[in-house]
C-alpha cells in the first residue's frame, strides 16, 4: 500500500510539473547593431519573471539548476558559453540560493564566419527552471533568432557593468585555518556587498552569513566542500558603481596584478547540463573529470520523475563540489548514436544514469533514482571503488525472475497507474458473476498483455535485424503514435467521465463495462500500451539481456512473456482466488464515483503526451493545431453524448453520430495529413 501511494504522490507530482503555467517569458535578442564577417558579436538569452519569480546563477546555491540553451542551429557560427551577470542572494527560510528577478540577459559571444553573408540564424532550446516560494517548475522553449550580416540590426540595451566577466578583474590573497576563510579586500575598494563564490566552494550558508572584520572577509568553514588551503578562488560582488566584479583570491600565496576579464566567454561551469556527445564525454575523461551522463528522453516518464533528484539541495551541491561534468543524453527523438552508446551499457532503453572516470568501471544507478543512491554512487567513483556496475553474469534463471519482477513493479509505475482503478472496477463489477466468467476474463486480460509484449518484441526484433536501433520505448518517438495515444486518452476519459458511451465493446476497455470476451482483451492491449513509457526497476537490464545479440528470436520472446505475466499477475491472482476479489465493496454508488474520478489520471496523461509531442515536432504551429484539434475531438464526444443518447428520436441520433463523426475523423486525417 506504501509503494502505491508514492506512485500515486510520484504521478500525482509529475503531472503538476508538467501542467505548471509557464511564468518566464524567454527568447533570444540581439545586442550588436554592426555585425561583421570575421568579427564578433554579442547575442543573449532574455529571461523575464513574472513577479515573486526566480532563475538561478551559475551556482544556483542550496537547491536549484542554472539554465542551458542546446543549438540546432548556428549559420556556421560560433557561439559561446553564457556571460552571467551578478546574482542576488535569496533567503528561503534558510535556505539560500542566488537567483536573478524580473528580467535578466545571459550573455554569448558569437564568432561571425568570415565569409558570412547575408541572414544569420540562431535556433536552440532553453531549459531553465523557475521557482516561487511554493514550489519549482523545469520548463524548456524552442529559441530562435535572425540577424543580417551588415549594419542596421535592432540592439537591445543592456548595461555592460552588470557582466564581471566584461570588466577587469580584482586580485587579493586570502589564508585559511581549516576553521574559517579570510579574504583581503582589494586596496583601495569600496567592497561592502554580499561576495559570492563562482561555484561551491564554500556553502551558500557560509556566503549568507560572511562577516566584514577590518579590511577582511570571513567565511565560516564548517561546511565547505573543499580543503581550502591553496589555489585561486573565485567571487563575484558588487562594486562601488553599482556593477559587478570578480575577485581572484588566491590562498596562501601573494597578489597577482590586476588582469582584464577574459575575452572570450567563461568556460561552462559544473552542475550545468551539457548536451552528451561521445566527443565532450571522451574530452571530460581525459581531462581526469568525473562525468554524469543521463540518459532520458520527454516520453519517458520514469526519467522524469527522475529529475526531480537533480533539485535537492544535498545532490546538487555534491555534484557541483565534486566537479562533476553532467551531460545529458536526449533520446526523445530518435538517435543512433545515443542507441549504440545504450548497447555499450547492456540497455536497449532509457532512463539509465552513469557515473564514469577514466581507468574504473562504470556507476550504473537503478531506473528509479534517489538522492540517497547517486550520492553512494558519486562517493565510491571519488574513492575508487566499484559500485554496482551491471554485468551480463547472472544466470539465464537470474535474468528471468528480474524480467518477471519487472513486469509485476509496472503496475506501480505512474504509467500504468490510470488502468488500475479501470481493473478495479471491472472486479468489483464481476463480484456477482459465476466463478467462471470471472477466471475467465482474468486469462482473457492476461493474453491481452502477454500478446502485447510479444507483439512488441516482434516489432523490435524485426526493425533490429533491418539495422534500426530500436528498444523499449521505442513507439514513442513516432509523433503519430503519442498523437493517437493522447487522442485514446482523451476519449477515454471522457467516457469515463459520463460525457458519452463509447459502447459495450471499447466501453469495456476503459472502465470494465459488459461482459465482452473481446473488450477484456482489448483491456490487456491498452495497459501494455500505457507502460511503455515506464521503466520497473530491475526490467532495463533485463531488456538489455533479453534483446542482446547473442539472444536468439526463442529466447527472446520468452523473455517478453515472463515479462507479460508478471504484469498480469495481481489481476490472474484476483481471478482466480475470488476470496481477494471479495476483500473489494460491493458494487454501488462508489464505483461510478471511482469511474468519474479515474477520467483525471487519463486527462493528466494526456496532457504529459501533448508535452511529448512538443519536443517531437518542432513546428509549434502544429503543436497549437495539435491542442486545437484535441478540443475538437472533445466536442465531437460531447455531440455525441449530448444528443446521441438512447433517449433521443432516431433523427436525431443520426444526425449526432454523423456530426461528430465527420468532425472526430476529419480533425484525425487533418493532424497526420500535417504532421511534420
Amino acid at each position: 500500500m506504501r509503494l502505491l501511494a508514492l506512485g500515486l504522490f510520484s504521478l500525482l507530482g509529475l503531472f503538476g510539473d508538467l501542467a505548471a503555467a509557464v511564468r518566464t517569458k524567454v527568447d533570444l535578442v540581439n545586442l550588436t547593431p554592426d555585425i561583421r564577417p570575421g568579427e564578433k558579436a554579442l547575442i543573449a538569452m532574455r529571461f523575464r519573471c513574472d513577479p515573486h519569480f526566480h532563475i538561478y546563477w551559475k551556482n544556483p546555491g542550496d537547491a536549484g539548476q542554472s539554465p542551458t540553451v542546446e543549438w540546432q542551429e548556428k549559420s556556421g557560427a560560433t557561439v559561446g558559453d553564457f556571460v552571467w551577470p551578478g546574482p542576488k542572494m535569496l533567503d528561503q527560510s534558510g535556505v539560500y540560493n542566488f537567483v536573478y528577478e524580473d528580467e535578466t540577459l545571459l550573455l554569448m559571444e558569437v564568432a561571425v564566419p568570415a565569409g558570412a553573408k547575408g541572414a544569420l540564424t540562431f535556433k536552440g532550446k532553453a531549459e531553465w527552471l523557475e521557482c516561487d516560494d511554493s514550489g519549482c517548475w523545469p520548463h524548456d522553449k524552442q529559441v530562435e533568432l535572425t540577424v543580417q550580416v551588415g549594419t542596421g540590426n535592432v540592439a537591445y540595451k543592456y548595461n555592460p557593468k552588470l557582466y564581471p566577466a566584461l570588466r577587469a578583474r580584482l586580485t587579493t590573497t586570502a589564508t585559511s585555518d581549516g576553521k574559517t576563510l579570510t579574504v583581503a579586500v582589494p586596496a583601495g575598494e569600496k567592497l561592502p556587498q554580499t561576495w559570492f563564490p563562482e561555484r561551491g566552494f564554500i556553502a551558500p550558508t557560509a556566503t549568507a552569513k560572511q562577516k566584514q572584520a577590518g579590511g577582511n572577509i570571513v567565511f565560516e568553514l564548517a561546511d565547505a566542500t573543499e580543503k581550502l588551503d591553496s589555489g585561486e578562488l573565485i567571487f563575484t560582488t558588487k562594486a562601488a558603481d553599482g556593477g559587478f566584479v570578480d575577485i581572484k583570491a588566491v590562498v596562501g600565496g601573494a597578489p597577482a596584478k590586476a588582469a582584464p576579464g577574459p575575452a572570450s566567454t567563461p568556460t561552462k561551469t559544473t552542475g550545468e547540463w551539457q548536451p552528451w556527445s561521445p566527443e565532450a564525454q571522451a574530452k571530460a575523461l581525459a581531462e581526469g573529470k568525473t562525468v554524469y551522463v543521463d540518459f532520458t528522453a520527454r516520453w519517458c516518464a520514469t526519467c522524469q520523475i527522475n529529475k526531480r533528484v537533480y533539485t535537492q539541495g544535498d545532490v546538487a551541491q555534491a555534484l557541483s563540489s565534486a566537479g562533476v561534468v553532467m551531460l545529458k543524453a536526449d533520446w526523445t527523438k530518435k538517435d543512433e548514436v545515443i542507441a549504440q552508446e545504450l548497447g555499450k551499457y547492456g540497455r536497449t532503453g532509457i532512463p539509465l544514469n552513469v557515473f564514469l572516470k577514466a581507468g574504473q568501471p562504470p556507476a550504473i544507478l537503478s531506473e528509479a533514482l534517489t538522492g540517497t543512491e547517486v550520492l553512494a554512487a558519486l562517493k565510491s567513483v571519488s574513492e575508487g571503488k566499484a559500485y554496482q556496475a551491471e554485468t551480463t553474469t547472472h544466470s539465464f534463471f537470474i535474468w528471468m525472475l528480474l524480467a518477471f519482477g519487472g513486469g509485476v513493479l509496472l503496475n506501480l509505475m505512474p504509467c500504468v497507474f490510470p488502468m488500475i482503478g479501470l481493473k478495479v472496477l471491472g472486479f468489483a463489477k464481476e463480484a456477482g458473476a459465476s466463478r467462471r466468467t470471472v477466471v475467465l476474463n482474468g486469462l482473457l486480460y492476461s493474453a491481452g498483455v502477454i500478446a502485447s509484449f510479444l507483439v512488441l518484441a516482434l516489432l523490435i526484433i524485426g526493425l533490429k535485424s533491418g539495422g534500426s536501433s530500436v528498444g523499449w520505448g521505442f513507439q514513442m518517438q513516432s509523433p503519430g503514435f503519442v498523437l493517437g495515444t493522447c487522442v485514446l486518452m482523451i476519449v477515454l476519459g471522457l467516457s469515463l467521465a459520463g460525457v458519452f458511451e463509447i459502447g459495450t465493446g471499447l466501453g469495456g476497455v476503459s472502465a470494465g463495462d459488459g461482459d465482452g470476451r473481446t473488450a477484456t482483451f482489448l483491456s490487456g492491449v491498452l495497459a501494455t500500451v500505457v507502460a511503455t513509457p515506464c521503466t520497473a526497476p530491475g526490467l532495463g537490464a533485463a531488456l538489455g539481456f533479453a534483446l542482446d545479440k547473442d539472444r536468439s528470436t526463442a529466447e527472446t520472446l520468452l523473455f517478453f512473456t515472463v515479462i507479460g505475466l508478471g504484469m498480469a499477475l495481481p489481476y490472474l491472482l484476483l481471478s482466480v482466488f475470488p476470496r481477494l476479489a471479495a476483500m473489494l465493496p460491493r458494487p454501488g454508488e462508489w464505483m461510478e464515483s471511482l469511474k468519474q474520478g479515474m477520467s483525471f489520471p487519463l486527462f493528466g496523461y494526456a496532457l504529459y503526451l501533448l508535452w511529448v509531442l512538443n519536443a517531437l515536432v518542432e513546428d509549434a504551429g502544429w503543436v497549437r493545431d495539435a491542442s486545437l484539434g484535441l478540443a475538437l475531438i472533445a466536442t465531437a464526444c460531447w455531440v455525441l453524448g449530448r444528443w446521441g443518447a438512447l433517449h433521443r428520436t432516431d433523427r436525431e441520433r443520426l444526425t449526432a453520430k454523423l456530426t461528430s463523426g465527420a468532425l472526430f475523423i476529419g480533425t484525425l486525417a487533418y493532424l497526420y495529413a500535417t504532421l511534420p
